[in-house]
């Protein structure tokens, strides 16, 4: 199949699967005598692969540490689990940060007061 129906079947953007492309995360495809690329099953699974990768917040380097895994033969399962360990370390302290973010956002929202008074303390917080 050609690149946009290749795209309508994945519901990716061209130019998502061509970043992929460009940067090694999606093997190119072979291309037909006209010069169009013609993707096969094994690239849907693939870019299906790298898509969920993506998408749990897995950077582009530990993804293509993961398809070399996947690739090789003799790879076991403990190399996925190191990294996954390490990215869950990771969403761990992020959202420690975010809940930190949050109460800092709601510590300040309180010092305003419902947007009755010129001066608000909380743009007078934010300058400081």
């Amino acid at each position: 199949m050609r690149i946009g129906e290749f795209a309508k079947a994945c519901d990716c953007s061209v130019e998502a699967i061509r970043y992929y492309e460009s940067v090694g995360l999606l093997a190119a495809p072979k291309r037909a005598t006209n010069g169009y690329r013609i993707y096969s099953d094994e690239h849907q699974k693939w870019l299906q692969f790298v898509r969920r990768s993506r998408d749990l917040g897995l950077t582009q380097d530990e993804v293509r540490v993961l398809i070399e895994i996947a690739l090789n033969d003799s790879a076991v399962c403990e190399d996925v689990y190191a990294i996954l360990s390490s990215h869950v370390q990771q969403v761990r302290r992020r959202i420690r940060e975010l809940k930190q973010l949050k109460n800092s956002l709601i510590r300040l929202q309180s010092r305003c007061d419902e947007g009755n008074s010129r001066k608000c303390p909380a743009i007078e917080e934010l300058m400081k």
